[in-house]
């Protein structure tokens, strides 16, 4: 090594080690101060895949201001566009044209089934397309005079594979194929840059529909991407102009900075178990709407992966899991390995940073919104009024709307309606125009100032091994993650997860196990599929929260053996799912927790009942057993019994399970039991009514606690609960507990959790005080240990 890379390597090493160094990432397509004009039709209009891309410039370079302008009218073609260039295009004034344009080209009414025999329909067609390539070649020849770069986008695809209710215009998608070579032709004459969403949508939506032919990245009309489709563009746009991957990135090793990136680190401290220091990022992670449809686009698109990486890799540290605390807010936790791979904590939407970031989301919604109402007011003018009443007083565009209207509702029904809308907005939002543009300035301004990155203090904190792995507890069932309906459904509106505040209640009972409720149809949205990122990460979300708190969890799959499939809710060993689908999902789910210390077991499935004779429980048990065993061999596997698991009958309906094969040898059985008379749990009549005795559970109990006994098996009481009502009931619940506590047998309550109100059998507090049954459940938190 000569002397001269002897004193830069000298030099580098100690800017790694002086607390503040940073290292910049890339730079950006915009720069600062410059306008970016998106340019088409209703895509373009709606404004939804431009802001994300507004959003992402906001956020990544905070300190570059740059300004978009939306120029979409609903309806354009190339020719509108021709039209517009001189009135409100060329005007602007911008740096960037960024153009679309194609979806109206093609003149989609030609395609429809019913004109199919029409005499010269395939001449049409091509007049259409030849139209498009002379139309945009003369807007590209005029924006090009003025000295505005530009970026031809290719036009979205229209969906003609997708099972929908919607009016199938086949061969639109063909054409916009062709419209898309006439893109790359004019591009390369005009120096231009090109987005390819056809090619890239066009495979995504393909990717998606072999899962589930129902669905489309678009949406029902087959032409506007709306949610799914726009976080998808914006992807591809961000992807082909070569944004820059990274929010921040650090790593850290033996005490030492070794490599950072778009951050300056400080303050770095290691101790027994600890490492704490000061981040600032020169950027804020791009905040992603928590629904359905940007789920959705996310199982399509590595978005996080390539575009949003806040990296934390911290190496050499002892084995064992650690806590990651930001400005001490708790942010999950993670084991040695996974921290010395590196974490995206772009994932953990409760975090400072992130948090943040979605402030800023609300204003560019804010200023989406204002540029919509904007383009309305052009749509209307564009469309329907005279260049000469564009400014003119009130009542006289008032008049010509009333005339336009009448004329509209003779002769164009369609066209009426949708004109009535924009036209009855047009008087309310014209008198406003200058107002709100300045409100947009206003806007944009905020959303930069509310950008600027914070220092933020990080702790890694070494969490005490989860040494009593094996016992059997009791504990609670924290339901919510099951309820509703709707499947997916919407987080918060359908179905919850516990808190932290049902977490700490636990723990202040001493109880030690959760057993979690959670369902197939959300976390596995197709059969076969990728896990959803978006509800994993709530799963986890709460076993990180128990490991925290020295609290195990028990994943409990609660869908009775059946789900949703294409609309359909079908039992497993139907023909549409297989028991390979359940094994499937096992398998992926073993492979996301094999590493958390504290995951008590796997649930195969709550409560089977009435299974096909050709695919009985046994087989379909065996089978995830199988699959997990494949990815995950320390975990205990938790078999539910047949027939709702009852402990009552189980020699009847669940005798035959001891003969399951485990390679692992680390089976776990469980039954469930309500003191109702028929078992059921609902508790519709009083004590007396229901045959109530003290000793009723403890009847139930033990066909399955003496079938564990004679067979050398481990087991445990998974669903049992109580009526808040009549103090009887807590005798029978306390010789229950006392009976499986003497006979090594544990057991979770149904139920906890943050949605139960005041249902009879919760024992969530009320108004600070505790459930009736909570006197006799604290009494019970360890069973007897037994030997496997």
């Amino acid at each position: 090594m000569t002397l001269k890379k002897i004193i830069v390597s000298l030099f580098l090493a100690l800017l790694h080690s002086v607390p503040g160094y940073a290292q910049v990432q890339e730079g950006s397509l915009f720069k600062s101060g410059e306008k970016i004009n998106f340019i088409g039709n209703s895509i373009t209009h709606g404004g939804e895949y431009h802001l994300h891309v507004l959003l992402y410039y906001a956020t990544r370079f905070p300190n570059q201001k740059v300004t978009f302008y939306n120029s979409g009218i609903s309806g354009d073609n190339a020719n509108d566009i021709f039209r517009r260039l001189d009135s409100e295009i060329i005007p602007k004034q911008a740096d960037w044209s960024v153009l679309m344009a194609g979806m109206n080209d093609v003149n989609r009414a030609l395609y429809a089934p019913s004109r199919q025999w029409e005499e010269g329909l395939v001449q049409k067609k091509q007049e259409a397309i030849s139209n498009y390539r002379n139309h945009l070649d003369k807007v590209l020849q005029k924006l090009s005079q003025t000295g505005t770069k530009i970026i031809l986008q290719q036009p979205t695809i229209y969906d003609q594979t997708a099972r929908l209710a919607t009016d199938n215009h086949a061969g639109v998608n063909d054409a916009l194929q062709q419209c898309t070579k006439i893109v790359e032709e004019l591009a390369k004459k005009y120096n231009a840059q090109v987005v390819d969403y056809f090619g890239f949508m066009n495979e995504t939506n393909q990717r998606l529909q072999q899962r589930d032919p129902a669905s489309t990245i678009i949406s029902i009309d087959r032409i506007h991407p709306w949610a799914t489709g726009d976080l998808i563009m914006a992807y591809q746009f961000l992807k082909e102009t070569n944004a820059p991957q990274t929010v921040a990135a650090v790593t850290i090793e033996k005490g030492a900075v070794k490599e950072s990136t778009n951050c300056t680190i400080s303050a770095l401290k290691t101790g027994k178990g600890t490492v704490s220091f000061e981040l600032k990022a020169e950027s804020l992670p791009f905040p992603l709407a928590d629904e359905p449809q940007t789920n959705l686009a996310l199982s399509l698109i590595p978005f996080n992966e390539q575009l949003n990486r806040e990296m934390l890799k911290v190496s050499k540290l002892k084995k064992g899991r650690y806590s990651l605390s930001i400005d001490e807010t708790f942010i999950a936790t993670f084991n040695h390995n996974e921290l010395a791979e590196g974490v995206n904590l772009t994932s953990y939407r409760h975090s400072p940073q992130y948090q943040q970031a979605l402030k800023v989301k609300d204003i560019a919604a804010s200023y989406r919104t204002v540029q919509h109402q904007l383009r309305d007011i052009k749509w209307v003018q564009y469309r329907h009024l005279p260049a000469e009443l564009w400014d003119a007083e009130t009542a006289t565009v008032e008049e010509f709307i009333t005339n336009r209207l009448n004329f509209l509702n003779t002769n164009d029904g369609r066209k009426y309606a949708e004109a009535q809308k924009y036209f009855t907005n047009y008087l309310v939002l014209k008198p406003q125009e200058k107002a709100m543009e300045a409100k947009l300035v206003e806007l944009r301004d905020s959303m930069y100032a509310l950008s600027q990155p914070i220092p933020h203090r990080y702790e890694l904190k070494a969490l005490p091994a989860m040494t009593d792995k094996g016992t059997m507890f009791f504990g609670l069932n924290q339901a919510g993650a099951d309820f509703g309906k709707n499947k997916p459904g919407v987080f918060g509106v359908d179905y919850t997860y516990p808190t932290s505040k049902q977490l700490d209640y636990m723990k202040s009972k001493n109880f030690s196990l959760i057993r979690l409720p959670f369902k197939w149809d959300r976390i596995q949205h197709s059969l076969n599929a990728d896990l959803d990122q978006v509800e994993l990460a709530r799963l986890k979300s709460v076993v990180d929260g128990a490991r925290v708190r020295n609290q195990w969890v028990l994943l409990d799959l609660h869908n009775y053996c059946r789900r949703n499939v294409n609309g359909k809710y079908l039992l497993i060993g139907s023909p549409e799912l297989p028991t390979g689908a359940l094994a499937d999902l096992w398998g992926r789910l073993a492979n996301e927790f094999k590493d958390y210390d504290n995951i008590w077991g796997y649930g195969l499935m709550n409560e089977p009942y009435d299974m096909l004779p050709a695919t009985p429980w046994f087989s379909i048990a065996q089978a995830s057993i199988n699959e997990i065993r494949e990815t995950d061999k320390t975990t205990p596997i938790v078999v539910g019994g047949d027939h709702w698991s009852s402990a009552a009958k189980w020699l009847q309906y669940s005798d035959n399970l001891k003969n399951l094969k485990d390679p692992s040898r680390n089976l776990i059985f469980e039954a469930h039991l309500y003191f109702d008379a028929d078992g059921s749990g609902t508790y519709p009549k009083s004590y007396e009514e229901e045959g109530g005795s003290p000793d009723r559970g403890v009847e139930r109990a033990r066909p399955f606690v003496e079938w564990l006994q004679q067979n050398k098996f481990r087991g445990f009481i998974g669903e049992y609960g109580i009526p808040d009502k009549d103090e009887r009931w807590l005798v029978t619940l306390d010789n229950l507990l006392q009976y499986l506590q003497q006979n090594g047998v544990g057991g979770t309550y149904w139920a906890a959790g943050p949605w139960w109100g005041k249902h009879f059998m919760a024992v969530e507090p009320r108004e600070g005080k505790d459930q009736p049954q909570m006197k006799v459940l604290e009494k019970y938190t360890i069973a007897k240990p037994t030997k496997k």
